[in-house]
């Protein structure tokens, strides 16, 4: 992981995403439009310099980023 902090947001949005939720879901449980989501995610995505979302949440798993989602 990068010298990056990833925000509150941005961890929500990690956190959901590993949960199963698509682009719109996280928009709604977050209270944001689908493309804040998708901004969040792929900011996520870049502080943890992953190729793709799925290799993002990865690396927030082995960070210890991201704890059990619970769903």
């Amino acid at each position: 992981m990068s010298g990056a902090v990833l925000t509150g947001q941005e961890l929500a949005a990690l956190q959901l995403l590993a949960g199963g939720l698509t682009h719109v879901q996280i928009a709604a449980e977050l209270g944001v439009r689908p493309e804040t989501a998708g901004r969040l995610l792929h900011r996520a995505q870049t502080i943890l310099r992953a190729r793709t979302l799925p290799h993002a949440v990865a690396l927030a798993y082995e960070a210890g980023v991201l704890g059990r989602t619970g769903r």
